[in-house]
């Protein structure tokens, strides 16, 4: 069965996240050109959320706080929790979770915006062996971005 989402119900959850944007996604600034799948320096990779998240601005972070994941952080994190295998208490999985991040998003954005440019940074064959982990996260998204209510799940 196809994956139906309502565009009103993907919405970003950063409290309920793991911060997985802010360590998977690459930042292009001139003064912080962050790598992708490399955790912010301004993370608290513990309690999960960004140090100078007040000072965005004024530091020239303005990319972060307009950032909508469209629900894909919290599905992957959600996933990844499921596991017991969260980057940031597992870090052997963070590779793992971080790709698995970048496809959802990829995912969902072409969903959203057939027609918006956007660049995948994941290896087709590494696309290939997280299809179980992304097929399962995009499931978890669909269920809480069902237009028609609850999914039936029999």
């Amino acid at each position: 069965m196809p994956r139906i989402f309502d565009k009103a119900k993907l919405k970003t959850d950063c409290a309920n996240c793991d911060a997985v944007c802010c360590a998977a996604v690459r930042l292009p600034y001139a003064h912080y050109p962050k790598p992708p799948r490399t955790p912010c320096r301004h993370l608290d990779e513990t309690l999960c959320h960004c140090t100078v998240f007040n000072e965005l601005e004024q530091r020239g972070y303005d990319i972060c706080r307009g950032f909508d994941c469209h629900g894909a952080g919290l599905a992957v994190a959600q996933l990844f929790r499921e596991m017991g295998r969260s980057w940031n208490t597992h870090p052997e999985s963070a590779t793992v979770q971080f790709h698995t991040f970048s496809i959802v998003y990829f995912t969902i954005v072409k969903y959203l915006h057939p027609d918006r440019a956007i660049e995948l940074d994941v290896p087709e064959k590494v696309i290939e062996d997280l299809k179980p982990f992304t097929e399962a996260a995009l499931d978890l998204l669909a269920e809480n971005a069902d237009p028609f209510g609850t999914l039936d799940k029999s």
